[in-house]
């Protein structure tokens, strides 16, 4: 033992907070690192090491429940978590932070600041109120979207002025979601961290630190600090859905329509619990199971490894199956993402392909990546054999239809099929499904026949895109047959039945290919 550990002192850059109220734990707070929540008898020891004192009167002012000898093996515990003198200092804290291969953040402004002048406010507001006007709001504004022509707005094409709107908002809506955590932490008398945007897989987003909630006494002010987010966000959904209702048909209309059935969607993704969002941070704190999905995903890899061998961090019988959801659907959420972004990107050219291909090479490394660094087990690697059958057989044998997607411009008398650069030849005579783009989907409107062979020109974007759009863009231009009203709109050619393997290549992964390396690279 050093000498310092003798006479042990608590670093200088380690911050212990006291608990806020009865029942509430004592928080360490340490740079860079996620807070810890110690038992009262940890926290009085972290209180009193203060380099005067050895192990012997520490012992004598903790009281009788404390030896010296108890207090020598948790001080030397103190010290191996870095929590004393001695230990290396952290780094400078960043304002860009690396948590994990999906997530990245960029730290903007310290959220406590921005709110401590409204602090005497926020303390006063009355927290039932608060809640009975968000689900009023919330509800009400349900009931206006079943009352509204709902089908007709999120399958019409607005104009890109209302993308603008829509996005604005959303961006505004995002950003005011988080102040809710940070506002309702501030009710509560706790104090918010840093607020700033982040990357989340492959996605935009906001964040608002509120791991100071941890200090809170009851589980419920934790699990409202947690939906604080969602309930704002609902609240504004709401709001625009009854303001819609007083507005006539119109862009104007269908613009609010869309903007509010964005938000509750995307407040309907916030309560998924199987990644890091509002949804995992309410059950984490019902619970009271500090880093839930972490244990849970480390007793699912043991599981998977050693079977009922593995010992187990978490004793909820639902742990595993829940740890194991929590490795797959990451997954599931970036696939999604990815689907997103590459029928946005085709739609961008060249530099656009050169970007999905990008995405696609970081995802292979991290695979590989993951794959090198596990410990494997005859029994894992068993399951890894079982399962990568089952992806084989699925991807070999599920049929999906090999449609070619794009888009239709008519001025009346003659109608083309458009395509993005990088999309498959498609034959003369093919039949050709024409669709009015809108906001959320689609409504079939004509049909066509290919008429010709495709060539290099011009399209206006709103062929691509749900939203009204006259800026060109490079695109294949192939000449269509058929009675077709003027207009621009999105379309499909109508494709054989091939193997799922071969549908997700020739859609996400070949069209990118060759709008980056030209026809002959495919």
């Amino acid at each position: 033992m050093t000498t310092e550990v003798l006479r042990p002192r608590l670093a200088s850059w380690i911050v212990v907070h006291a608990p806020m109220s009865d029942g509430a734990p004592w928080i360490v707070e340490r740079p860079g690192a996620n807070p810890l929540r110690v038992s009262d008898d940890i926290g009085s020891l972290l209180s009193a090491v203060d380099g005067r004192r050895d192990v012997d009167a520490l012992a004598g002012v903790l009281g009788t429940r404390w030896t010296p000898a108890l207090v020598g093996g948790a001080v030397r515990k103190l010290d191996d978590l870095g929590l004393l003198d001695g230990a290396p200092e952290p780094e400078p804290e960043k304002r860009v932070v690396w948590l994990s291969w999906t997530t990245v953040q960029f730290r903007l402004v310290q959220a406590a600041r921005v709110l401590d002048p409204l602090r005497p406010l926020l303390v006063r507001l009355p927290g039932p109120v608060m809640i009975g006007l968000a689900l009023l709001l919330a509800l009400g504004g349900m009931a206006a979207l079943v009352a509204l022509p709902l089908g007709d707005a999120l399958g019409s094409q607005l104009p890109v002025s209302a993308a603008v709107w829509i996005w604005g908002g959303i961006v505004l809506t995002t950003v005011v979601h988080e102040f809710g955590h940070g506002a309702t932490l501030t009710h509560y008398r706790g104090r918010p961290g840093w607020l700033g945007v982040m990357l989340f897989y492959l996605t935009p987003a906001c964040f608002c630190e509120v791991t100071d909630g941890w200090r809170l006494g009851r589980r419920s002010q934790r699990v409202f600090v947690a939906l604080a987010g969602v309930a704002v966000q609902s609240s504004i959904a709401g709001a625009a859905a009854l303001v819609a209702l007083l507005v006539p048909a119109g862009d104007a209309r269908t613009t609010l329509i869309g903007f509010a059935v964005v938000c509750y969607l995307s407040g309907v993704v916030n309560l998924l619990p199987f990644v890091k969002l509002d949804g995992y941070l309410a059950l984490m704190a019902h619970l009271d199971i500090p880093r839930l999905r972490d244990r849970a995903i480390s007793d699912a890899r043991g599981w998977l490894a050693s079977g009922r061998r593995h010992q187990r961090d978490l004793p909820q019988r639902w742990a595993v199956p829940f740890g194991v959801v929590c490795l797959v659907f990451p997954v599931l959420v970036l696939a999604l993402a990815l689907s997103r972004w590459t029928h946005l990107l085709l739609g961008a050219g060249r530099a656009g392909g050169a970007l999905v291909l990008l995405i696609v090479a970081a995802l292979a490394y991290w695979v590989v990546r993951g794959l090198a660094r596990t410990t494997w087990t005859a029994r894992l690697a068993l399951l890894a054999v079982a399962g990568g059958a089952v992806m084989a057989a699925l991807l070999s044998f599920v049929p999906v239809r090999n449609d070619v997607r794009g888009g239709y411009v008519s001025d009346g008398t003659s109608v083309r099929l458009v395509l993005p650069t990088g999309a498959a030849d498609v034959q003369s005579g093919a039949q050709v499904v024409l669709r009015r783009n809108g906001l959320v989907f689609g409504t079939d409107i004509g049909t066509a026949t290919v008429d010709g062979r495709p060539n290099v020109g011009e399209a206006p974007l709103g062929a691509f895109m749900p939203f009204r759009s006259d800026t060109p863009t490079e695109a294949l231009v192939v000449p269509l047959r058929g009675e077709v009203p003027r207009g621009v709109g999105g379309a499909y050619v109508v494709g054989e039945d091939v193997p799922l393997g071969v549908w997700l290549a020739d859609n996400y992964l070949l069209p990118a290919w060759r709008q980056v390396f030209g026809q002959e690279g495919s």
